[in-house]
């Protein structure tokens, strides 16, 4: 046929090339905008296995026989998910190919870069015909040095994205989220000179407050000095490079940032011709004698869980203005830290919570039943958490670094979580580690043996104590709990009590007061997730507990506060969540429809009634 088999060159040097940290400091060109596409259902395609029509962007000659092409027919809008924007896609899992043209003025002494956002989940990048990266992972950055693949003028890039999912995979094909596909976040071309200034970190030394410390890393070059300026502070600082790497510190008296006093500072690194800018917070996080300390002050946790979904119908949340929607929509909560589940957010989300005074949780997608007796699962833990530190270990909001959420006990899960931990703290050691337990099937069923069904018998209890065994809890720095009290479990307890849902469901309500839970050590910890669902519009009396109801939502957040009330050592909670959002698994037609209706808003941030509790609640406890 006369084509051409495509070259798998990786352009020289290295395929994906180290994380370039904080992309919005660098010079770069934005890529965003309408690309063309081409959904390709295929496992196996085989006109493009044999020839590769995609990657090169084949048009036909003239007689030439052709029967794929990516231009002059679909067209996605990047970044977004492809799900929101084509009907045929909303349920998809599978690829897609992007392709779009862009222009460079290539300059021989300049490095050149494709920065992505994240692509989920699994992607391949052909600049000009030639491979020149791999990437896996859905919600973290990459890059890649694209300098030997690019002309001076016309380029194109093409890009096969594919959101399948398998057992092997994190997250796994089992997740209560719809899994958007796509380019989900920004695309940008990057121009840096020949050495420049990879990625670093400037944080407050966490044994001495009184002193800043640090890294940074040089790609290109092995020698010379890295100067260090904020200005504010009258600091300018120069450091050696050894290998390749400054090791960055002094003395210093910042203002700490706090949630009340978001304190900022503008922070530049020189190396040769490069500058690169940053704003950077510093400030203390700890635990001690069960408490959370902010900068030494005692601080309760009054959160809420976000997923990425933007407020209104565009689906996944990818731009700065989203950002602000939904950490706005949980200040007017009177949150003052968000959970960020249950995997890593975009950058915007971190750098508006350090200007908005929100302290962060960040997390990775290592969630319910992964493989965690196999050593790649673990490497691939490790891969992403590394992904998630190097692009945010300088946003000065996230406290915690989550390991995961709701994974079911085992030796080989335990084993896992205590190389997760000691990895982690290798690499950042000035924040704190945390993991959601749930509160699942052995605890319930031990719960109802001692307490529930004696009750139904018409036992009577003061406390209904439950003690945590979860070796989890003592792993980590903050164990945190998922329980939903006055939701799931009087639907598994009624067929085995022999009493109507309805019964079931009022012997938990009455009783919530009185659970205390118990962790190892004592140590502090947070109830991750609590909540109920509601459908905003449905409405019941609160006495008859009406499922979905607005009334009966709220009823379970005052049952909630009455149990939070009563427990010890319990620092704050994140409830389960800011806003409804899509799920495939929420399949009751009529009031569900594929969405998740936990939220305290609905989709377009209208407030349920729910809101206006947990708001009063947070507000009491300034």
């Amino acid at each position: 046929m006369g084509s051409r088999v495509i070259s798998n060159s990786s352009c020289g040097r290295s395929a994906r090339a180290p994380l370039i940290g904080n992309i919005e400091g660098r010079n770069v060109k934005s890529l965003n905008g309408t690309w063309n596409a081409l959904i390709d259902p295929n496992q196996q395609n085989v006109f493009n296995d044999l020839f590769h029509y995609a990657e090169r962007n084949h048009k036909p000659a003239p007689g030439e026989l052709l029967e794929l092409t990516i231009e002059n027919g679909t067209t996605l809008k990047v970044p977004g998910d492809w799900n929101t924007q084509d009907d045929r896609l909303f349920f998809y899992n599978g690829k897609v190919w992007y392709k779009r043209d862009f222009q460079v003025a290539k300059k021989e002494d300049k490095r050149y870069f494709l920065h992505f956002g994240a692509i989920n989940y699994k992607a391949q990048i052909y600049v000009n015909g030639k491979h020149v990266a791999s990437h896996t992972g859905g919600f973290t950055s990459f890059n890649c040095e694209i300098t030997d693949a690019i002309a001076d003028g016309n380029n194109f890039v093409v890009i096969n994205a594919n959101n399948t999912l398998t057992n092997s995979d994190i997250p796994t094909s089992r997740t209560d989220w719809l899994n958007y596909g796509g380019i989900t976040r920004d695309v940008n071309l990057v121009e840096l000179p020949k050495a420049y200034i990879e990625n670093y970190k400037i944080q407050l030394n966490p044994d001495n407050p009184k002193e800043i410390l640090g890294w940074a890393m040089i790609n290109g070059a092995s020698s010379g000095d890295i100067k260090v300026m904020i200005p504010e502070l009258k600091i300018n600082e120069s450091f050696p490079l050894e290998n390749g790497k400054a090791e960055i510190r002094f003395k210093a008296s910042p203002e700490f940032w706090s949630i009340g006093n978001p304190k900022l500072y503008d922070v530049e690194l020189t190396y040769g011709e490069e500058v690169v800018k940053d704003l950077i917070g510093f400030r203390t996080i700890k635990i001690e004698d069960s408490q959370i300390l902010l900068n030494g002050k005692p601080t309760m946790l009054k959160g809420i869980s976000i997923h990425e979904e933007a407020i209104g119908a565009d689906g996944r949340a990818h731009s700065y203005e989203h950002a602000i929607e939904l950490l706005q929509a949980a200040k007017e909560l009177n949150c003052n830290f968000v959970r960020l589940a249950h995997y890593t957010h975009n950058e915007h989300m971190l750098r508006a919570a350090d200007k908005m005074g929100l302290l962060v949780w960040a997390e990775i997608p290592v969630y319910w039943n992964l493989e965690f007796e196999k050593p790649a699962v673990l490497e691939m833990a490790k891969t992403r958490m590394d992904e998630m530190i190097g692009r945010d270990q300088n946003r000065v909001s996230i406290a915690f670094w989550s390991l995961g959420n709701e994974t079911p006990i085992s030796d080989a899960r335990n084993t896992f979580f205590r190389a997760l931990n000691t990895h982690v703290k290798s690499v950042d050691d000035t924040r704190l580690t945390t993991a959601a337990l749930v509160f699942g099937g052995e605890e319930i069923g031990k719960m109802a043996k001692e307490y529930y069904f004696p009750t139904m018998a018409g036992e009577q209890f003061d406390t209904w104590d439950i003690h945590i065994e979860d070796e989890l809890a003592s792993i980590v720095d903050l164990p945190a709990i998922n329980q939903y009290f006055g939701w799931y479990y009087s639907g598994f307890l009624a067929p085995q009590a022999k009493i109507p849902p309805l019964k079931a469901r009022q012997v938990m309500l009455d009783n919530m007061s009185k659970i205390r839970f118990h962790i190892p050590g004592d140590k502090a910890y947070v109830f991750s997730e609590t909540g109920a669902g509601a459908r905003r519009g449905i409405s019941g009396n609160e006495e008859d507990m009406v499922i979905f109801s607005e009334e009966y939502q709220a009823l379970v957040y005052k049952k909630q506060i009455e149990m939070w009330r009563n427990q010890k050592g319990l620092v704050g909670m994140s409830p389960w969540i800011l806003k409804d959002f899509r799920s495939t698994m929420r399949q009751r037609q009529g009031i569900q429809d594929y969405w998740n209706l936990k939220g305290l808003i609905d989709d377009n941030g209208n407030p349920k009634k729910a809101f206006f509790v947990l708001q009063d609640f947070y507000d009491e406890k300034n």
